[in-house]
């Protein structure tokens, strides 16, 4: 009976009219994951790009429940799309086309980021410090692989490699002990990670091609100053491990056709934000500035549409409030804002 009224629910949602009078008109669509504050207020909206409709809380009208307690992680792979709700500890595998999903336990595990290759899922997970690889037919996990004393965080694969990041090690009330290394996974043995040295406080890492990635780094907050050290960006050679540094923070990321598009936000001693936005070429390592008069400081995610190249920002509604959906063509031309969930963390297309 649930299936049936979720599946009704899915048939026949309540489009919302777009802002805007010009949408990118083709076949695609777009996921925009709303990690939510703590509260089992996380959510997933939809984007019919086709006809310019979204449609907020996407997951809970087709499944009649709620997403959960702090949605991590979104990525898709095949019909599916795969969901990581870390503080729920579960796996949601929502089908694309009907938004019907599928949920996984992971106990207490605490799952963070995922990346997908041969019919297997990887997570990052927190309990015990580890990544697991789950069968994508059986929904099963097959393997863990131990990572050791550091928690683990983004992830992604290249040339039979997982990437792991370490964003910290411990944490006492007067300090913080980061980590500057990524963890290296040969897939076919799934075990002793290799550690390389990056930049303080590594936090996502994103494949450009088969042989490069790119990780930012945070840095390390000083609490006794209250400054932040070691902050940037850095590219890792999947095939000698080899890391060259870009010069470039980094807040946010994503790529797009072999290009870096990311945002950087800083803050001056009274926590003002000033945010920038800049394409990277890995191979030249030249930066160029985008949304240079967008005016929004408050950035939480960016996507790029694969086709039109549109650039798609989310903002975090001041942790307090849902977030909003920026798209703007490459020259900066704002198209249209939505009102989105709480916290957009994350924008796919497919």
């Amino acid at each position: 009976m649930l299936l049936a009224l979720g599946m009704a629910a899915c048939e026949k949602p309540e489009p919302e009219q777009q802002q805007s009078s010009t949408v990118e008109v083709d076949t695609m669509h777009a996921l925009v994951l709303n990690e939510g504050p703590q509260g089992n207020n996380a959510s997933l909206t939809r984007i019919d790009l086709a006809s310019g409709t979204l449609e907020n809380d996407w997951f809970a009208h087709c499944n009649n429940r709620g997403l959960g307690n702090v949605a991590q992680d979104l990525i898709v792979y095949g019909s599916k799309a795969y969901i990581t709700v870390w503080k729920s500890g579960t796996l949601e595998v929502v089908d694309t086309a009907t938004g019907i999903s599928t949920q996984v336990s992971l106990g207490n595990r605490g799952p963070r980021y995922l990346a997908a290759d041969g019919g297997k899922l990887y997570i990052s997970c927190y309990n015990p410090r580890s990544v697991i690889r789950i069968d994508t037919a059986t929904l099963q996990i097959e393997a863990t692989c131990t990572l050791g004393n550091y928690n683990p965080e983004g992830i992604a694969i290249a040339a039979g490699k997982l990437f792991v990041v370490s964003s910290w090690i411990g944490e006492t009330q007067s300090s913080i002990t980061y980590d500057d290394k990524v963890y290296v996974v040969d897939l076919a043995t799934f075990a002793n990670p290799t550690p390389i040295v990056v930049g303080s406080n590594p936090q996502r890492v994103e494949a450009i091609d088969e042989n490069t990635l790119i990780v930012n780094c945070w840095g390390a907050w000083n609490m006794n100053t209250g400054t932040t050290e070691g902050e940037g960006s850095a590219l890792i050679d999947a095939t000698t491990l080899a890391v060259t540094q870009t010069g470039q923070l980094l807040s946010r990321m994503t790529v797009d056709h072999g290009m870096v598009y990311g945002c950087a936000s800083t803050y001056d001693a009274s926590w003002n934000m000033t945010t920038s936005y800049m394409k990277i070429d890995p191979v030249t390592l030249i930066v160029t500035p985008i949304l240079t008069s967008c005016g929004i400081n408050n950035p939480y995610s960016i996507g790029v549409h694969p086709v039109s190249g549109d650039i798609y920002i989310g903002t975090d509604g001041n942790y307090s409030t849902n977030g909003d959906l920026y798209c703007f063509r490459s020259d900066g031309t704002q198209q249209w804002k939505r009102e989105v969930g709480q916290l957009p963390s994350k924008i796919v297309f497919y």
